[in-house]
């Protein structure tokens, strides 16, 4: 192969790879606004919401990849027991290019005297055919605490 013909196919290779993994994406956490209650059907006023989200960070020993929880908006609900966590964007520098987007979001809800209840992956999702992952996307959850 002569060295010509190398050098186009490594252009050729840098291009495909440059148009599916490049920097600057903007990724967009789903606003939720919910309302907390108790078995009763009461408000729940002064409960805490936070939403959890990981932190990706480089191991320097060994170089991989650990991710670790981390809560983000803290929020009080107010008098009748309603919260918003407003939509949060980020920018990923690295990131994969898919022909389609699941909007996912985990939060959590505690309380002095209930039960702390926490969503699990795949709670909250939705499929977004924006391809901008959760830009737009709005959660509406009523969540009952259980008292202790």
């Amino acid at each position: 192969m002569t060295k010509t013909r190398k050098i186009i196919l490594i252009c050729v290779f840098i291009f495909f790879v440059g148009l599916f993994i490049h920097p600057k994406k903007i990724i967009y956490q789903p606003k939720i606004i919910g309302k907390v209650i108790d078995q009763k059907g009461n408000p729940i006023k002064n409960a805490t919401v936070f939403r959890i989200e990981e932190n990706k960070s480089k191991n320097k020993e060994f170089g991989y990849l650990e991710f670790e929880e981390f809560k983000s908006q803290i929020v009080k609900t107010d008098l009748n027991g309603d919260f918003e966590l407003t939509e949060k964007s980020r920018i990923d520098w690295i990131h994969f290019h898919l022909p389609f987007a699941w909007c996912n979001t985990e939060f959590e809800v505690s309380k002095n005297g209930f039960e702390t209840y926490r969503t699990k992956f795949g709670d909250y999702e939705e499929y977004n055919e924006d391809l901008n992952a959760c830009k737009g996307v709005e959660f509406n959850p009523k969540i009952i605490l259980k008292k202790l």
